[in-house]
């Protein structure tokens, strides 16, 4: 017969006896005769194993109406257990009790594999003729419940014993079965919900689906009309689809729910397909708009950084949409048919993850830039983020958002574990890639001691000819911001690397004087006149050096247009038990309106009036600084350098600023191209050094700087561009306490408040005195000016700063510029113009002394020491308690 015969044949029968095919121009080739129940009932034997399925149902309602079991427990029907309810014997080992126990639901109509049935026959048996009878009508009862409406939600049966099934019972949908009575019964209740089916189709089909169906519900004979219920919703159905991707729901909801489930696949996989048209900017499809959407050489969709991951997606979306999509294009029958809801839904979850794919293309999705971790808030630089914007910690813990802005995201991890995290940031579809944080508890420990050298070789003599009973240990020391290494005497023995809480010996132990090596074959140098003997607990890091963040420094800039300052990047780093900070060499800085300022080579530049924010990203950590490029008013306090340690001196020099900070270097802000540079290190000259003070310039860049502790001033050389220095020791009473240039003399205060002029071979002489003790000094061509504190003793209730202005022509005759003033605590003193400005080390302020009248000009800084003033009159002001200077704008 020849296939138009058939297809002609086929097309005879009524609808009545066959399934029709998907097609409208009748059966293909490929297409599968599927019989009704009542062209079951049509074939010889039909009526018997209708019969059958309906003893078959009776019993399944049986099955679920006495079932005890919590609903959350599967209930599983078998074929072994319903053939001995009939008294048919299988020949199989009985095992319904633990197959209804231990079988896992698989998908409606699957076939189990052999290994996972029950063991097949080994050798050729041959098989009673009743027990083979048997085993044909089970099997043929699983046949004919897939014809029936649904009652499972899934099921299974071995390919080589197919007598051997499963079906797991869906208990709403199997109880309308115990309305149903014998094969009528079946048979007409089919009828009806096949017809209801169909006029949704063809409501759907004639867009009448907002229209209410004139065809009441299927309902199961005998139940009385006024006991139908109401049409209602598909609930279960509505909470399946909040599953799927609003974008799937809407483009086949209708057909769904019309149980039109080939549209539905064909819908939902064509919207995938448009999606990835628009996303491309591509109007090809199949394969050709795959691989030209994920392995296009510029811009292709990227859901990481790794070249096969993207051969990955060209597979995995190409077989999808051709497969699902391709195949129902030409409305020819697809190969593989969706004949249920549960399969179609899964279908469309599919499609539904493939479009979350492509919203992690990192071009679109939320993206982590960098982070800045401060001991439980976790502040992100966030791409591509609006302010629904959620992160997760290891893609499990939602964290609580603290604050959004465009860009940025802040989020309490106050309850994470100190360690390697992950955080990705999902906004409402889109889900980010994962980025690395550490968090790391600060310990907060900025001052520490840590071993770097131990068994120091001592010596009683400069000769080194006496080698002490006691050994030393060379310390790393972090001090009030000032990192410094020194050589103590101990009996312990400590371990380097280790910190060692500073406490003396419990004895009281003292060492005498001692000498010692910078390093082996060093020449010997006195380390102390007298010492105790260190016994302190030695503690072990908790880990190894970490960095916890990283800071634009300073972190808030107010420029005028024109002006360049120095920018740095500071790393802050722990290893558990101390805390310390680095620069970050070569920083990369981005402005997010370079029009307004930007950065190069280490400088901030001001271009136009304007708010920018310039931004750092280093090993995963992020920074950011404010930048307010304005007409600033006069006298306003500008951040110029700040995250240094306490900045004890500053002076103005030809090439620029120099600074000091009680270490044993000396650096520069130069004045050429505002980069912030050490330019020398100042040796220690006597065990009494504890680095540099304050400096004093003269006109051509020779620097004087006073040592803390010492009575010695060193001077360092400006021809050389301080690559040489020498020692000087005045030989005059006292302590100097501040100088000032004059000519090749410094003139130096001591702190008996006698002034000396003295030359650069210590010779000193006698220039004036002054009532007070002298804390900073200042000169003019013709005038000498001296700040000086009240004169320790007993507090009597006038203890307050006196200026003694001294003509240089007569020194004898100083007056007091603050004898109308009552101010306490001022410590530097600068010149500009006709004022005099005096800092206000315990107020904060800057003050300004004119025509013995004192102005504020400037407050809340922190600690404000030494003042000096530029060629071009701007103020810079050192500010000692923050580790900053800051700038008085002219």
């Amino acid at each position: 017969m020849h296939i138009e015969d058939a297809q002609a044949a086929l097309l005879a029968v009524p609808d009545a006896y066959l399934f029709r095919p998907w097609q409208a121009h009748g059966f293909s080739g490929n297409d599968a005769v599927r019989l009704t129940l009542r062209g079951v009932a049509a074939c010889d034997g039909g009526a018997e194993d209708l019969q059958l399925l309906a003893r078959f149902m009776t019993w399944a309602v049986d099955l679920e109406r006495n079932d005890k079991s919590p609903a959350e427990i599967p209930l599983i029907a078998t074929s072994q257990a319903f053939a001995a309810a009939e008294g048919l014997s299988l020949g199989e080992p009985d095992t319904r009790n633990e197959q209804s126990a231990t079988d896992t639901p698989i998908s409606s109509d699957s076939p189990v594999s052999a290994s996972s049935a029950a063991s097949s026959d080994t050798n050729d048996t041959e098989v009673p003729a009743h027990v083979e009878a048997a085993r044909g009508t089970v099997a043929r009862v699983r046949v004919l419940a897939n014809l029936l409406p649904g009652f499972w939600t899934s099921g299974g049966w071995s390919s080589q014993k197919p007598w051997l099934w499963h079906l797991t019972m869906d208990r709403p949908r199997l109880r309308p079965y115990r309305h149903v009575q014998g094969v009528e019964g079946l048979l007409r209740y089919t009828e009806t919900v096949e017809r209801e089916r169909v006029a949704a189709a063809s409501a759907l089909m004639h867009g009448l689906t907002d229209t209410p169906s004139v065809t009441p519900p299927a309902e199961a004979p005998g139940v009385a009309a006024e006991a139908r219920p109401a049409p209602s919703q598909d609930h279960s159905l509505d909470v399946l689809l909040t599953l799927l991707r609003e974008e799937i729901v809407d483009s086949c909801q209708a057909a769904l729910r019309a149980d039109l489930y080939d549209e539905a696949v064909f819908a939902a996989f064509r919207r995938l397909e448009d999606e990835v048209q628009q996303r491309s900017g591509n109007s090809a499809i199949g394969d050709v708009l795959i691989k030209a959407a994920f392995k296009e050489k510029t811009n292709p969709i990227r859901i990481s950084d790794r070249d096969g991951d993207m051969d990955r997606m060209v597979q995995l979306f190409a077989g999808a949409v051709g497969l699902f999509k391709g195949d129902r294009s030409h409305k020819d029958r697809p190969s593989l048919p969706c004949v249920s809801r549960r399969e179609c839904l899964r279908i469309l979850a599919h499609a539904s993850s493939l479009l979350d794919l492509l919203d992690r293309d990192i071009e679109r999705a939320p993206a982590v830039r960098g982070y800045q971790y401060d001991q439980g808030d976790l502040t992100l630089w966030v791409d591509q983020s609006g302010s629904q914007v959620r992160a997760w910690l290891d893609e499990t813990v939602p964290l609580t958002t603290r604050s959004f802005r465009p860009g940025t995201l802040v989020v309490d991890v106050s309850a994470g574990s100190p360690g390697e995290h992950r955080i990705h940031l999902v906004d409402g579809t889109r889900h980010g890639p994962a980025h690395t944080v550490w968090l790391v508890r600060d310990p907060q420990r900025s001052t520490w001691h840590r071993v770097v050298e131990v068994d120091v070789p001592l010596y009683g003599d400069a000769l080194g000819q006496q080698l002490l009973e006691i050994s030393g240990v060379r310390l790393e020391v972090l001090e009030a911001g000032v990192a410094s290494q020194r050589i103590v005497p101990t009996h312990e023995a400590y371990q380097v690397g280790h910190y060692v809480e500073w406490h003396s010996s419990r004895s009281r132990e003292q060492v005498g004087p001692a000498w010692a090596r910078d390093h082996v074959g060093g020449p010997l140098r006195p380390i102390w006149d007298g010492a105790a003997v260190l016994d302190g607990q030695p503690s072990a890091p908790v880990h190894d050096e970490r960095l916890m963040r990283i800071s634009i420094e300073p972190g808030f800039l107010r420029l005028r247009r024109g002006d360049t300052v120095p920018l740095r990047v500071l790393g802050h780093y722990t290893d558990g038990t101390a805390t310390w900070t680095k620069p970050i060499n070569g920083p990369e800085v981005q402005s997010t309106d370079e029009k307004i300022a930007f950065f190069k080579n280490n400088v901030a530049r001001a271009k136009d009036p304007g708010v920018t924010t310039l931004r750092c990203q280093h090993n995963g950590c992020y920074a950011e600084a404010r930048v307010d490029v304005a007409a600033h008013p006069r006298w306003t306090a500008t951040e110029l350098l700040t995250g240094l340690p306490p900045v004890s001196g500053i002076a103005w020099t030809p090439q620029g600023l120099v600074v000091s900070t009680r270490g044993r270097y000396i650096w520069r802000l130069d004045a050429k191209d505002s980069a912030f540079r050490m330019i020398t290190a100042v040796p220690p000259v006597s065990p009494n050094d504890q680095g540099t003070d304050t400096i004093s310039a003269r006109n051509d860049g020779e620097l004087a700087v006073r040592l803390a502790g010492d009575r010695a001033i060193l001077v360092l050389h400006h021809a050389d561009d301080y690559q040489s220095s020498e020692v000087v020791a005045p030989d005059a009473e006292g302590t100097p306490m501040a100088f000032v240039w004059n000519g090749d003399a410094l003139l130096t205060a001591m702190d008996n408040g006698a002034v000396y002029r003295v030359e650069m071979d210590g010779t000193a002489h006698e220039f004036t005195r002054v009532q007070g003790t002298p804390v900073a000094m200042a000169s003019s061509a013709d005038s000498l000016w001296v700040l000086c504190a009240p004169s320790p003793g007993p507090a009597t209730g006038q203890d307050y700063n006196t200026l003694w202005s001294i003509p240089l022509a007569e020194p004898n005759s100083a007056s007091n510029l603050l004898n109308d003033h009552r101010l306490a605590g001022l410590n530097g003193i600068t010149l500009t113009g006709p004022s005099i400005l005096l800092s206000d080390f315990n107020g904060g302020r800057i003050l300004s002394l004119n025509n013995n009248k004192i102005r504020e000009v400037a407050a809340d800084l922190t600690n404000p020491g030494q003042l000096t003033t530029s060629a071009t009159n701007d103020i810079y002001v050192a500010e000692f308690g923050a580790g900053a200077i800051r700038r008085l704008l002219p």
